[in-house]
């Protein structure tokens, strides 16, 4: 971004989801999401899922972050945006006993009127993604 442009709105809207979540702050996450959210994790994990609706997927949530303790956090090193689309490359840590996940990490979400309604998590490796929440 050059100097004195404006942030892309759904940029604004994903910090303030990121924060939230790494937070454990839900509510405020759930206030950034569509009623018909459409997100997916793959692999074969216990977290792994397709998830449809708020309430599914702030269950993934809740289930992510119980079996890390609490700890599992994505931190965005970088944030683009066009249009409705918003790609993250960032990195997720998180501890399990006997394991700990450090790894990059890529999210992509597509908006709709400023909130949320699709998004997919796309580990850089899976396998390792996999073997940490097992």
């Amino acid at each position: 971004m050059t100097e004195g442009t404006a942030e892309h709105p759904n940029v604004s809207a994903y910090k303030r989801m990121i924060a939230a979540f790494n937070d454990n702050d839900l509510a405020a996450v759930e206030a950034l999401i569509s009623p018909d959210l459409v997100y997916t994790i793959p692999g074969a994990s216990p977290v792994a899922c397709h998830t449809h609706g708020v309430a599914a997927h702030l269950s993934a949530l809740r289930h992510a972050r119980q079996l890390s303790g609490g700890t599992l956090r994505l931190d965005p090193k970088a944030v683009a945006a066009e249009g409705d689309y918003l790609f993250v490359w960032g990195r997720i840590t998180a501890q399990r006993p006997g394991k700990s996940l450090d790894s990059e990490h890529c999210v992509v979400y597509r908006f709709k009127a400023g909130k949320v309604v699709e998004g997919r998590t796309i580990p850089t490796d899976l396998y390792r993604f996999d073997d940490f929440w097992r």
